[in-house]
Order: C-alpha cells, then sequence, then structure tokens
C-alpha cells in the first residue's frame, strides 16, 4: 500500500512537470554530447548569469499571457532602466537609492500599461508595443545613443552585487561561478512563484483570462487586478535591468533588444496560452533557459546569429502548437 501511494506520487509529480522540463533535459544532453565545450563550467557558469534576465522576463511575460494579454514593452524597459540607474549612479546619487528610482519608474511604466490596456481599451499587443517604443526611445535619447559605463570609483552596493558566492575549480582547471546576481534572480522568482501559488494572485489571474465577465460577477475587481499585474510586469523587467546592469557593469541602450520576444518564446514552451486562462510560471522559467541553452549551444556550434532567431522563431510556432495538442487532449478526457 505504501509502495502505490510513493508510485503515484512519483508519477503525479512527472505528469505536473512542464513540456519545457523534458525539451530542456533532452537539448541539454544532447548539446552536452556532441558540442565541445558545451558543458564545461566556464560555459555553463555563462549560461547561467545569462539565462537569469531571461528567467525573470519570462515570469513576467507569463503573468500577463495568463490573463490574455501580454507585455512587449519589457524590452524597452530593460534599455531604459539600466541607462536611468547607471546615469544616476554616475551623478553620484546613493547607489540604493538609484536602483529603487529605477525600479519605480519601470512600475510607473507598467501602471502606464495597464491604464491604456483596461481604461482606454487599447489591445495590449497595440498599447505594450507602443509603450516599448518609448521606452527605447527615451533610452537613446537619455544616453545619446551610447553606451553609460558605472563609475570605478566611490561605489560599495554595486561591486558586493557582483560578487561571486561559488567558486568550483573542475579538474580540467575550468571554474563554476555562481554570483550574487544569480542569487537575486531566485529570490525573485521565488517570490513571484509563492504569490502566485499560496495567495489570490493566482486565482484571479486565471480567472481574468479564462472569462473576464464570469470574474465580474464573482466580485473580482478585474480592473484592478489587471493593472496591478502590468505594475508587476514592469517592476520585473526593471530587476531585469538591474541583472543586464551588474553583468556588463554598463547600461547598453539597445539591451533589451529581442528580450520580449525571446520571453515570449519562454512563456510559450513554458505552457502559456497566448489566448489565456491557462499557463505556468515555473515552466516560462525552465522556457527561458531553453531557449539560452539553444542560443548558447548554436553559437558554440558557429551558427550565426540571425539563424539562431529564425530557429526560436520556429520553436514559438511549435510551442503553440504543442500547447494547443495539450489542450485538446484535456478537453477528450473531460469529454
Amino acid at each position: 500500500m505504501k509502495r502505490d501511494k510513493q508510485g503515484f506520487s512519483f508519477k503525479k509529480l512527472c505528469s505536473n512537470l512542464p513540456n519545457s522540463t523534458y525539451i530542456f533535459a533532452a537539448l541539454f544532453l544532447a548539446f552536452v554530447i556532441f558540442i565541445p565545450n558545451f558543458g564545461s563550467a566556464t560555459n555553463l557558469s555563462t549560461l547561467i548569469g545569462q539565462a537569469a534576465i531571461l528567467m525573470v522576463l519570462s515570469s513576467a511575460m507569463s503573468l500577463a499571457i495568463i490573463t490574455g494579454g501580454i507585455d512587449l514593452s519589457v524590452g524597452g524597459l530593460v534599455s531604459l532602466i539600466g541607462i536611468v540607474i547607471a546615469q544616476l549612479i554616475g551623478r553620484g546619487v546613493n547607489e540604493g537609492a538609484a536602483i529603487l528610482l529605477g525600479l519605480l519608474t519601470a512600475a510607473a511604466f507598467g501602471f502606464l500599461n495597464g491604464i491604456v490596456v483596461v481604461k482606454l481599451k487599447v489591445a495590449p499587443f497595440i498599447a505594450t508595443f507602443g509603450m516599448m517604443g518609448v521606452a527605447q526611445g527615451l533610452a537613446n535619447t537619455f544616453s545619446n545613443s551610447r553606451a553609460v559605463y558605472l563609475p570605478s570609483e566611490d561605489i560599495t552596493v554595486i561591486p558586493v552585487l557582483q560578487m561571486n558566492l561559488l567558486e568550483w575549480m573542475f579538474p580540467s582547471g575550468n571554474i563554476l561561478t555562481i554570483n550574487v546576481q544569480v542569487l537575486i534572480t531566485v529570490l525573485v522568482l521565488a517570490a513571484v512563484i509563492l504569490l502566485f501559488k499560496k495567495t489570490v494572485l493566482g486565482t484571479y489571474l486565471y480567472a481574468l483570462g479564462g472569462n473576464r465577465e464570469a470574474a465580474k460577477l464573482s466580485n473580482i475587481r478585474t480592473d484592478v487586478w489587471n493593472i496591478g499585474v502590468y505594475v508587476i510586469t514592469g517592476l520585473l523587467a526593471g530587476v531585469a535591468a538591474l541583472l543586464m546592469l551588474l553583468r556588463l557593469n554598463s547600461a547598453q541602450p539597445t539591451a533589451g533588444d529581442g528580450l520580449e520576444f525571446q520571453a515570449v518564446v519562454a512563456a510559450v514552451l513554458g505552457g502559456n496560452l497566448l489566448a489565456g486562462g491557462k499557463g505556468s510560471i515555473p515552466g516560462a522559467i525552465i522556457g527561458a533557459l531553453v531557449v539560452y541553452t539553444v542560443r548558447n549551444g548554436l553559437s558554440l556550434a558557429g551558427v550565426n546569429t540571425n539563424a539562431v532567431m529564425v530557429i526560436l522563431g520556429i520553436v514559438l510556432v511549435l510551442g503553440m502548437m504543442m500547447n494547443e495538442f495539450a489542450v485538446k487532449g484535456l478537453r477528450k478526457k473531460g469529454a
């Protein structure tokens, strides 16, 4: 009896894993076997650091998509907020205050997105695409289309956030490093998942995406929650901008180019339906690992960057098809 219970638990665990988990495991194993240096400690350190930024953005995108919306402004916000924080620090503003102001600016952009979508009834795709252009334009304007470097003196907080927490020497001489930025990523993602799973946030967002009219009849303040989601996605884009700034030690006005597309790919691979009402934040996070595994592995194999983007586009289409098949399968079982 005990073994049956354990077997059932294991089966349930496997069945609940998002599809992106299996895709990531298969790709990772294939790249380790067939692509030289992919499995090296140095490359894995690079992969983890790069993927951390997209993991935060994919969780934000997942929240928006679950409600039946989308937030294409996240890439532009990564560019803008990095410039804002770097310039404030360069002008002598306290680092902690500069980071806080940057995050508040990101949340304010998210609030504007929510107002335009909810109150002005502009389609989320159009509203957030327009806001992406605004953010990107401001990033280029504030920086004169040039990189803004962090000062090398009179700063104390930034060096701490760039420290390595772990340096593990491999026999080959390669070093696997885990830094504070990865810790920040883990803490932020854990907070998002806990809020989604352990509060009414998840229930309300699924209700918004599944049947908005029914949600209103259930006394859910749909407008407030919908605007709140865009505030959260903006804030998470600000966190991603901070991670990018810490990683590069500078803010690039084009740092966020294409990240919104990659975040959508990651979210879809994680089981998020673009129609809304169904999705998984952990699945989107693992989807981000899939995206960067593909980018990193193909880059090591010598594949052109443009070709990589074409492949990611194909992955997006395949992910959408896979989600549709999964939904049809669930409907048949329900029938």
